[in-house]
């Protein structure tokens, strides 16, 4: 039995898991515990650096740091060093190995290891929004999610494992297709020159798509949060609010059938992200599966299609556990 750390470290908080593997019991029966059954929560801004806040974190489990761990963490990396963008962190992957003893260490982008989860994940970490008999288990996936920003990358099936394909996506143009957003995207090209995906589909877009509304029905916006938007919104308390996380709803289902498109995702789409399951129960009120559906010629393609939404909170440390389990090849050979 080998105690695997896995982590998912954002700007504010690093959330850290112990998973438990058992390699013998993985060979025999073809079983595999990906699920971190300890799991603690760390603020970033207590920790000088990475190497400290991971022995902050083995310190509080009550153990030395692993041998084995895989970290995904929200910032790019490329050529071995890693960056956070919300942090002032930068680190050799090699370097932070070697200082903190491990005879393994992989860092993935935190999105990544969110689409990695999802062939991993329990029945109960996922709900069906949509659902269709004529998904293919052979064919790509395609992850999306609004949270901060707005995530994608394709899962393609790669022999018994998965490969996955990152991309910037959320940067993508946002394509207006009635008049009202038409006139948010009007609106928002006074003040910026390119309107993506990622201005409407994300915590800050729930803002922009109030601020926008706000001007259109020519009255003052009010200094709402994405929290505030959210909450005002789903109780129905602001009647702005409301129309803001009914077209986010809208937009939302727009995009997910042009991603599927994009990528030939046969196998499914797959909603992630920390915005979207606040909102789900709007999702039936909202023209979501309409919209998703508005392709034209190729509207019988993505109805084929199924859609489904991760509710596990956690299930970017099930990817980095996965990733880290299936990307060791001593960890099944030990």
């Amino acid at each position: 039995m080998s105690l695997l750390l896995v982590a998912d470290i954002g700007g504010t908080n690093g959330r850290f898991g112990l998973v438990e593997f058992d390699a013998e019991n993985m060979r025999t029966n073809g079983q595999i515990n990906y699920t971190a059954e300890r799991q603690i929560t760390l603020k970033c801004a207590e920790h000088a650096d990475m190497a400290t806040m991971i022995k902050a974190c083995c310190a509080q489990f009550g153990i030395d740091v692993p041998a084995y761990g895989c970290l995904a963490i929200a910032g790019p990396i490329e050529n071995g060093q890693a960056s956070m963008t919300n942090l002032n962190w930068k680190f050799s992957i090699e370097g932070l190995r070697d200082q903190l003893g491990m005879k393994t260490l992989h860092v993935i982008n935190d999105f990544a290891s969110l689409a990695y989860a999802v062939p991993f994940l329990r029945e109960n970490e996922l709900v069906t929004l949509y659902e269709s008999n004529k998904s293919s288990p052979d064919a790509p996936i395609v992850v999306m999610g609004p949270g901060t920003g707005f995530g994608m990358a394709a899962l393609v099936p790669n022999r018994d494992n998965w490969k996955i394909i990152p991309t910037e996506g959320g940067h993508a143009s946002f394509a207006p297709t009635n008049e009202k957003e038409l006139a948010i995207k009007s609106f928002l090209l006074k003040e910026q020159n390119h309107v993506s995906v990622e201005n409407i589909l994300s915590g800050g877009g729930l803002v922009t798509l109030y601020r926008a509304l706000a001007h259109i029905a020519g009255v003052d916006a009010k200094p709402y949060t994405p929290a505030d938007v959210s909450a005002k919104g789903l109780n129905d308390e602001d009647a702005l609010c409301r129309e803001a996380v009914l077209t986010f709803c809208d937009v939302l289902g727009e995009v997910a059938g042009d991603k599927a498109l994009s990528v030939g995702a046969r196998g499914g789409v797959v909603i992630g992200g920390g915005v979207t399951p606040k909102l789900v129960g709007l999702l039936p009120e909202s023209h979501f599966l309409e919209r998703y559906k508005n392709k034209g010629p190729m509207a019988g393609y993505v109805s084929d299609i199924s859609i489904r939404l991760i509710v596990n909170d956690k299930a970017a440390l099930v990817g980095s556990a996965a990733w880290l389990i299936h990307n060791t090849p001593e960890l099944k050979t030990r």
